[in-house]
Parts: C-alpha cells; structure tokens; sequence
C-alpha cells in the first residue's frame, strides 16, 4: 500500500517535483481511506483537516448557492489531488467533494502537513507554478464565459473531461454539464440534440458521451 502512495506522489502534478526524501516523509504521513458511491468527503463550508490524492475511482467537486443553485466545479481521479488548497491556507472548504463510485483515496492530514512545511519553509517554492497553471487556467475559463457562445463552452468542457470520463466509466447528465457552465438545463438541450442528430454525442438517461470528439474540437477551432 505504501508504494501506492508513493505512486501517487510521484506522478502527481502537485507533488512531483519535490525530493525524494519528500515524498517518502509525505508517505509516511498519509494514509488510505475508501468511500462508497455517493459519499460526501467533505461539503462546502466544513473545516479543512486534510487534503486527499485519489488512487482508485474519481470524485466530482460541486458548489451550491443558498437557493439550491449548483456549479460543477469539474472531476477528480486517479494521480490527482484534491482539498490541497483550503488544506493550506486554513480557509473553510470551497467546494464539496462527491465520490463517484466505489473509490480508494491517500488522506494527509493538514497539520502533519503545514508542520512538514513550516519546518522546511523552501518547500513552498514547488506550488508556486502548480497555482500559477490553475490561475491561468482560471482567467481562460473566465474569458470563455464572457466572450464564447454557450455552444463552444459546452464542447471545450466535454473534451477537457472525454479523456478521463472514458478510462474510469465516468456518467455526467445534462444538469452536470450545464452546471459546469452556470447555466440551466434548458440552456444547452437545443445545443445536445443538435448534436445527437449529427451523431457527435450520444445521449441516455443520466449520461452524455462524446461520440465523434473531432467535431467537437473543429466547432472550437471555428
């Protein structure tokens, strides 16, 4: 189990640029914990104790507003980590964490952590272009919003999750995919249909795949 872990730090985008003496204390200190499908890890507001790497199965990070009102922050799996940021910085969390599937994942605690860091402070260096990736990433999806057509949105967020979604049996509805966007249902049913016709995706209850993923990356392209 322990080299598992390991695995899972070494081919990590957060934690695969630090030292190998690192990341054998970081093993050291994790341990493993398995969810059922449909289990909250942790909701939206709660105290930050722990970040988590998943090794098996994948989680879906969702927001909710006091009306009911979801967003769908996007999936987690295998080789990825979530909660990393509040597990930092102490702040409550910003998103809940849902498993999708039976699903295994490495738990570290945030003040075995933070201790670790502290006490090596030049270890902070190695998020640094971590977070900058994601802010980059965060500015695009913001100008996406503001200037693309909903059609275009939808088709660059189902390519960003087809690879994932295929290798681990991943189902995402028509209210998932809208609320990867911020918008209703009805907003992206036309969009769907359309593409059912061409034969691009394929829709069942509860789920919409991506048949003919070139079509997609050529409406983005245009």
């Amino acid at each position: 189990m322990a080299q598992t872990i390991r695995e899972q730090l070494d081919e990590s985008g957060l934690f695969r640029d630090f030292p190998d003496n690192i990341k054998q204390q970081l093993a050291d200190m994790s341990r493993t914990q398995t969810f059922r499908d449909g289990e909250m890890i942790y909701q939206q507001g709660d105290e930050s104790a722990a970040m988590f790497g998943v090794l098996e199965g994948a989680i879906k990070l969702i927001g909710e507003d006091p009306n009911g009102k979801f967003f769908f922050f996007g999936l987690v799996t295998p080789g990825q980590w979530f909660g990393e940021t509040s597990a930092i910085d102490g702040a409550p969390r910003g998103q809940s964490a849902m498993v999708i599937g039976n699903t295994k994942v490495m738990v570290l605690r945030r003040a075995d952590f933070v201790g670790l860091l502290d006490r090596q402070p030049e270890l902070y260096r190695y998020f640094m272009p971590v977070f900058c990736r994601r802010l980059r990433l965060a500015g695009q999806v913001m100008e996406e919003s503001a200037f693309l057509p909903v059609s275009v949105r939808l088709a660059s967020n189902m390519l960003r999750m087809h690879r994932a979604r295929q290798q681990y049996g991943i189902k995402l509805s028509q209210e998932d995919l809208a609320a990867c966007l911020g918008v209703t249902r009805q907003s992206i049913f036309r969009v769907l249909k359309e593409w059912e016709k061409n034969g691009w995706v394929t829709i069942e209850y509860g789920d919409v795949q991506i048949a003919q993923p070139q079509k997609l990356q050529e409406l983005i392209e245009e």
